[in-house]
């Protein structure tokens, strides 16, 4: 019996205790208001409803105006970029088509000069082939031009391409030289005739030297280099009247001449236009 007693004991105890802790913190508890508390709850949700509707809503807002108007502002770039294009391809057909102003082609013959001479001085001869014939295409009656191509072939040894060039210089100068009476111009004729004439003797064609020399001195006939390079090949051609005639005008044009003396020499003994060699 007793062993019953003493649980029961035990929690009347308990629940006692527990009475008098309840009843010690009810002014506090009566303190809280349980309704308060309900409604900010109840508030809380609410705008955490309410944010989630917005969002959902800009999200499904966006995803309409980007499905109906997207492919609409797609389009309006697209159009814009190709009239852009268009209005561009149309620019540059338009400066491509526009002949260039005489001026223009001045200043970019000159630039192109300038070049070619710079790439010739270093030994870059395909480049400077290059650029003058880009010159050409802009003015196809440019002297200097074919002066350098000339120069260009020559330091190739293609000596074809070299007379070509010579003898469409010649043409091309003796057409000036007929329209105008400029010295300048029958001058670089009859240096564009020594030239002729000097490719020839390298391919070894000493009548067609001969004849090309001639032409330089008929447009200059004081000009020692001219008669110089006639007096040699007359020499090398055995023609002993025209040696003499020619080395009279060198010695006339150039008395300070040091191979005088050794001209006279060789004229000397060329054989006579008969075919007997002086003793």
């Amino acid at each position: 019996m007793i062993y019953y007693i003493i649980p029961l004991i035990i929690i009347v105890v308990s629940l006692g205790w527990i009475i008098f802790l309840v009843i010690k913190k009810f002014p506090g508890l009566a303190a809280i208001n349980i309704e308060s508390i309900a409604k900010e709850k109840e508030i809380k949700v609410k705008n955490r409803i309410m944010i989630e509707r917005l969002t959902r809503g800009f999200f499904e807002f966006k995803k309409f105006m980007n499905s109906v108007f997207g492919p609409l502002l797609q389009s309006l770039v697209a159009n814009i970029t190709q009239a852009y294009q268009k209005a561009m391809d149309l620019e540059k057909s338009n400066l491509k088509n526009q002949p260039l102003k005489k001026i223009d082609i001045h200043q970019e013959v000159t630039e192109k000069l300038s070049s070619a001479r710079e790439y010739l001085a270093e030994k870059d001869l395909a480049k400077t082939e290059e650029i003058c014939i880009s010159i050409l295409e802009l003015d196809k009656k440019n002297i200097e031009t074919y002066e350098i191509l000339e120069e260009i072939y020559l330091s190739d040894r293609d000596y074809k391409k070299a007379r070509e060039t010579s003898r469409y210089l010649v043409k091309l100068l003796a057409k000036e030289t007929e329209k105008t009476e400029n010295s300048d111009t029958r001058h670089c004729l009859a240096n564009t005739y020594a030239d002729l004439g000097y490719i020839y003797q390298l391919e070894h064609r000493n009548t067609l030297a001969l004849a090309n020399f001639q032409k330089a001195v008929d447009l200059e006939p004081v000009n020692p280099r001219f008669l110089d390079l006639l007096l040699k090949i007359s020499i090398i051609l055995k023609n002993k009247n025209l040696a003499k005639q020619v080395f009279n005008n060198l010695k006339t044009a150039d008395p300070e001449n040091q191979k005088l003396e050794e001209l006279r020499e060789e004229i000397h003994n060329l054989p006579d236009q008969s075919g007997q060699s002086n003793q």
